[in-house]
């Protein structure tokens, strides 16, 4: 455990009590491998990061990993490199997520399948009530899209239900053509930036991550955070009010993954 010396330039911005906040990110690839870097630099350490892949040539141009690791489990490699970048112990694990484990604090879906996705967030909503937040995710080859969703709101589960789809409808993209780096770099910052407002909002208004929120502020916080968020590669964002505009772009919502492959 370092000091916190290296974590000066941030002090205004990111609190240093706000860092014990328990993060799960389910997913190592583009969008999960960065943002687990991106938190450990931020000192954001209590992670647990969940992928059962391993790491394969076809993850060499957008995801956090070296040449070396090819054929290692992604955790496994994405903890030596943390450890590496910041000096800092990520918990992981090699399986995929299982709904018995203790799961509390924000969840940062980074899985590539849609079913996936919505058997996570069912599985959330009947079994893990210290969940306060959880951060989806999605990403095409230059397009990206993020929800940030307190799944016991009712108006974000009314919301984000609606953008739940099979894979069927999901945006098909050629192999040739479907992750970037720049896009990913953009999303996963943008996670990261999400996670650090709900930490320091609610230490501002003294919300406990464990347990239910019971404190006033609880509605503003989900006010603030409900984003629906798509990035363009030039790095603009559009932003929509509902979700019916959001349903003016087909393509935008219909983006399948955070591209493990």
């Amino acid at each position: 455990m370092l000091s916190q010396e290296h974590l000066t330039r941030q002090f205004d911005l990111i609190p240093s009590n706000v860092l014990d906040l328990p993060i799960t990110i389910i997913g190592a690839g583009a969008i999960g491998s960065f943002a687990s870097l991106q938190l450990a630099k931020m000192g954001f350490t209590n992670q647990t990061v969940w992928d059962f892949d391993d790491v394969s040539i076809e993850n060499m141009n957008c995801q956090f990993y070296r040449f070396k690791d090819i054929g290692k489990p992604k955790v496994l490699a994405l903890q030596e490199l943390v450890r590496d970048f910041t000096n800092e112990e990520i918990t992981v694990v090699n399986s995929k997520w299982d709904k018995d484990a203790v799961t509390n604090g924000v969840v940062i879906l980074a899985v590539d399948s849609m079913e996936v996705r919505k058997q996570i967030w069912n599985d959330i909503r009947q079994y893990h009530f210290t969940v306060k937040f959880l951060i989806d995710s999605r990403m095409g080859s230059e397009d990206a899209l993020m929800y940030v969703m307190n799944p016991f709101d009712a108006k974000d589960v009314e919301s984000y239900s609606k953008t739940l789809y099979s894979n069927a409808e999901a945006v098909a993209e050629r192999c040739t053509a479907k992750a970037t780096i720049y896009t990913a770099n953009l999303l996963s910052g943008m996670v990261v930036k999400a996670i650090k407002d709900i930490a320091k909002f609610s230490s501002d208004m003294k919300l406990p991550f464990s347990g239910k929120f019971v404190n006033k502020g609880v509605d503003e916080l989900t006010t603030i955070e409900r984003l629906r968020i798509a990035i363009q590669a030039d790095g603009s964002a559009r932003f929509w009010e509902n979700y019916r505009d959001w349903e003016t772009d087909r393509k935008s919502t219909r983006l399948n993954s955070s591209h493990r492959l």
